[in-house]
């Protein structure tokens, strides 16, 4: 970091003014937000909630210091916001909500980080997982298939070593219980950066959003441009390295085996009774699960707004341009009006020169006909077989559709005790009965919502059974994935 770059971050830095204003205003504003934010682990709260809850807090410092001098909750609010410390949206509901922003999640990360350095430091977990993520960056960054096979059987051989120690000696070498407490010291800490981290993420994703606005904006824009930016708006998001890390992530997390192997990681943890005195202070790991799915749909819902909302700019923009075009067609016609009495200015309006050269269509004389020899056959209408219309007229009566609206509800109510469901899992448990059409219908509705995806990496087969009695289809599919 250079003198200047310092110097404009002590300066203009959001986190730093905080943590360097007067009069006890950042104890109140810290505290007040750690209470509300972090101890309940809520992304927003409404306007409404957060004035009361800020009144009953400033009586409450009032009681205790008689000297603590407080203004209104809502001029607070608007001076927190104002310095960047809270984000006021609105959403269908009138009540605007208000949100942590980057600079005041820093603030609190920083205090708690100060605190956690006055108990313990952790230097060996530390080393380790410096020493795991080189070793992991080392690993998956070779593209040679021998150099990775090697590191391949490397790792089996230290782990068979490790086994056929165990089974010769019968012992187990476990971690002794400051090595436990360490790790799991760290794995708190990391946690709390993570959920910290939220909120810039949802920053980064505004400010690629605010940067498609941006160009729009520009007056040399054209409007081609222009809808392929708003259109690919939301693809730009992912396609960010934010975007990418951030979806990896959550797919990751979405993923019924991840959770549950999760869930079970964090209720082994928690009953270890080496990390008994510590499971009290450090609770945050058992709400993870809930906390890390909350904040992450909540960046979902927040990307899909911010998409949205470039598309209604260009429904802005067309309705601005379809006014322009109609004032113009107005005065045209307004100038045509006020001229169209007037002589024209000169006798000869428009003048040729040389004689009109006419090639009328009927003048064309017509292409003369090639003769070809007269096709000759004949046709028998004897002995003809009697025609039966009664199976025909059978097939037109037994004509069916096959309604999208009942397989959306098979998937809502599969979807109640999961977070995702593969279309081979679905027809397990509700078998085809209309043929090869409602697989077609399951892959219209996987490609008209966002939430579920089609992943062409991966072929299954699929057998169903078809319209017509004791026939089967078999079907190569590429893999379809449900999400709640």
């Amino acid at each position: 970091m250079e003198y200047e770059q310092i110097k404009h971050e002590l300066k203009n830095s959001a986190t730093v003014k905080l943590l360097r204003s007067h009069n006890d205003n950042a104890a109140l504003i810290l505290s007040f937000f750690y209470k509300q934010f972090k101890v309940t682990q809520r992304i927003s709260i409404t306007q409404s909630e957060l004035e009361t809850q800020l009144d009953n807090y400033l009586e409450f410092l009032q009681d205790i210091y008689p000297d603590f001098a407080t203004r209104s909750p809502q001029e607070y609010l608007n001076e927190w916001c104002d310095e960047q410390l809270l984000r006021k949206t609105f959403n269908s509901s009138d009540d605007p909500v208000f949100t942590l922003t980057p600079a005041a999640e820093k603030a609190i990360a920083w205090l708690e980080e100060l605190k956690r350095r006055e108990e313990f430091v952790g230097t060996e977990s530390r080393f380790l997982q410096i020493f795991s993520l080189l070793k992991e960056i080392r690993d998956r960054s070779t593209t040679d298939i021998e150099t990775r096979i090697t590191q391949l059987e490397q790792d089996r051989d230290r782990i068979q070593q490790e086994i056929d120690q165990i089974r010769q000696t019968g012992v187990v070498d476990p971690y002794n219980p400051t090595q436990l407490q360490e790790r799991f010291r760290l794995a708190n800490q990391v946690t709390i950066q993570l959920i910290a981290d939220f909120s810039a993420v949802e920053q980064k994703f505004r400010s690629l959003t605010r940067s498609v606005q941006e160009a729009q904006l520009q007056q040399d824009t054209r409007k081609g441009t222009v809808i392929s930016r708003v259109l690919d708006a939301d693809q730009q998001l992912k396609d960010s390295e934010q975007g990418r890390s951030f979806y990896a992530f959550w797919n990751f997390l979405m993923s019924d085996s991840n959770q549950k192997e999760l869930k079970s990681l964090i209720q082994k943890i928690y009953t270890l009774e080496e990390l008994q005195p510590l499971t009290q202070e450090y609770g945050l790991l058992r709400q993870i699960k809930r906390i890390l799915i909350d904040r992450g749909e909540y960046i979902v819902q927040s990307n899909h707004r911010l998409a949205e909302k470039l598309r209604q700019m260009l429904d802005e923009r067309n309705l601005m341009e379809n006014r322009r075009v109609a004032e113009l067609i107005t005065e045209v016609q307004r100038l045509a009006l006020q001229v169209a009495t007037l002589a024209p200015p000169e006798p000869d309006f428009w003048v040729l020169e040389g004689e009109p050269i006419v090639n009328l269509m009927m003048a064309r004389p017509l292409n003369p006909l090639e003769e070809s020899e007269m096709p000759t056959f004949s046709m028998d209408f004897s002995n003809l077989p009697e025609v039966m219309l009664d199976e025909e007229i059978i097939a037109l009566y037994q004509q069916f559709y096959v309604d999208e609206e009942t397989l959306v509800q098979r998937i809502q109510r599969t979807l109640e005790q999961r977070t995702e469901v593969l279309l081979t899992e679905l027809l397990q448990l509700y078998p085809v009965t209309q043929g090869l059409p409602e697989i077609v219908a399951y892959l219209a509705i996987a490609t008209q919502s966002d939430r579920h995806s089609i992943n062409t990496s991966t072929i299954e087969l699929i057998v169903i059974t078809s319209l017509e009695p004791e026939k089967q289809l078999h079907l190569t599919l590429p893999q379809v994935i449900f999400r709640r």
